[in-house]
């Protein structure tokens, strides 16, 4: 019988437990972002960015333990002429020697940031191709 009510002590604490919820505020993103706009002319953008295939210098930057093979993506020295607030800067330390340690600054795109200006670039696009659809259409039908 006392194995039975510590049993069911326990049972009852475990339930307890699950059934106990933290109660988290809810926030809308729209609610933490002020001074939203609408980005225009993404299309130029995009169109001054260029994307190229490369492969890193292992044999001058051993060090840094660069990927390998050929990438695809952009100069960041390039792309931040274009579009700045896309260019992320980190430190790599790396060790030179007995007891030396020295950092490498380097600088790449965070192609996450240029998501939104593609979205309004194809949105541009498929604006000019709806108009020019009708411009056919209206031309078809005056014929």
């Amino acid at each position: 019988m006392k194995i039975r009510v510590q049993f069911l002590l326990s049972l009852s604490v475990i339930l307890s437990a699950l059934t106990f919820s933290a109660s988290a505020q809810q926030v809308n993103d729209a609610q933490l972002k002020t001074n939203a706009t609408p980005i225009n002319n993404s299309l130029s953008y995009i169109n001054r960015l260029q994307p190229v295939t490369y492969q890193y210098n292992h044999n001058g930057y051993k060090q840094l333990n660069l990927p390998t093979g050929l990438q695809v993506g952009f100069i960041a020295n390039d792309a931040k002429q274009v579009a700045p607030w896309a260019i992320t800067t980190s430190n790599n330390w790396y060790n030179a020697g007995k007891g030396s340690q020295r950092a490498v600054s380097t600088s790449e795109v965070d192609l996450q940031k240029l998501v939104p200006l593609l979205v309004g670039a194809v949105k541009e696009q498929q604006a000019e191709i709806e108009k020019l659809k009708q411009e056919v259409q209206q031309l078809k039908q005056s014929r």
